[in-house]
């Protein structure tokens, strides 16, 4: 993260935000860049705004598309900002994948991180094979988080309160849009707020995966102070975007 004078800021964390080598920031709530910017914006934010102004970016990375810049205003200091996001691309990564120890470890996939329904009633699978073992079956309608689509082939990896959980076949699911959701029947549910999978042992796998990325510029000012700060945001298989 650098400031207008090309400066590199230490980049810092607030109570509750994990932090990794690559800067994960987890959660809707959480900054990609306010919770972390370090001395360049960090020092003209209060934790009010902080938080405000992650909602803002995390929802400009999830929602626009290229080029396409919003504002953010705080209700109760002078704090503003632009925010950017640009240049939407493909990089080849390493991941760290956290799997149920009997589910079969993935090959290269392409990372989705985003949640999809099932369109009937459909076996989770603990190999990407109808012949494998079935680790569970989800209802018509039920949501659940797909960490990616296998290299080559018609299987997605789904995972449930961060851990993969098994493989569905990709015809099985469609993402879900809130026309989706509000179609889903009385009986719908969300597979994360209740858990079905076997807990047991878990272990994890890297491997390589084609991710999303995008760079994010965030321009703030106050008072005629003016910070900016560019990184890159890549999104995982579990829909977090992480700083690199």
């Amino acid at each position: 993260m650098t400031d207008q004078s090309g400066k590199t800021a230490q980049t810092g964390t607030e109570p509750g935000i994990h932090s990794t080598r690559n800067h994960v920031v987890a959660g809707l709530a959480s900054l990609i860049g306010g919770e972390q910017f370090g001395s360049s914006i960090g020092g003209m934010l209060d934790n009010m705004d902080r938080k405000a102004l992650a909602r803002k970016q995390q929802q400009l990375l999830a929602a626009q598309g290229d080029n396409h810049a919003v504002t953010w205003q705080s209700d109760h200091s002078t704090m503003r900002a632009t925010i950017t996001a640009s240049n939407t691309r493909q990089e080849e990564k390493s991941i760290r994948i956290v799997r149920n120890a009997n589910v079969a470890a993935p090959g290269a996939l392409h990372a989705i991180g985003a949640r999809y329904q099932a369109v009937s009633t459909t076996p989770v699978y603990l190999s990407p094979s109808t012949s494998a073992t079935v680790a569970m079956t989800l209802p018509a309608h039920a949501t659940i988080m797909v960490v990616g689509r296998l290299t080559g082939q018609n299987w997605m990896l789904v995972s449930q309160q961060g851990r993969s959980v098994g493989y569905v076949t990709d015809t099985a699911l469609q993402p879900v849009t809130v026309a989706s959701h509000h179609a889903a029947t009385p009986n719908a549910f969300d597979l994360d707020a209740a858990p079905a999978a076997p807990s047991g042992r878990t272990v994890s796998s890297t491997v390589n995966a084609s991710v999303t990325c995008r760079d994010l510029k965030t321009v703030a000012t106050d008072n005629g102070k003016s910070s900016t700060a560019t990184e890159t945001a890549c999104r995982s298989g579990q829909g977090v975007w992480e700083l690199n």
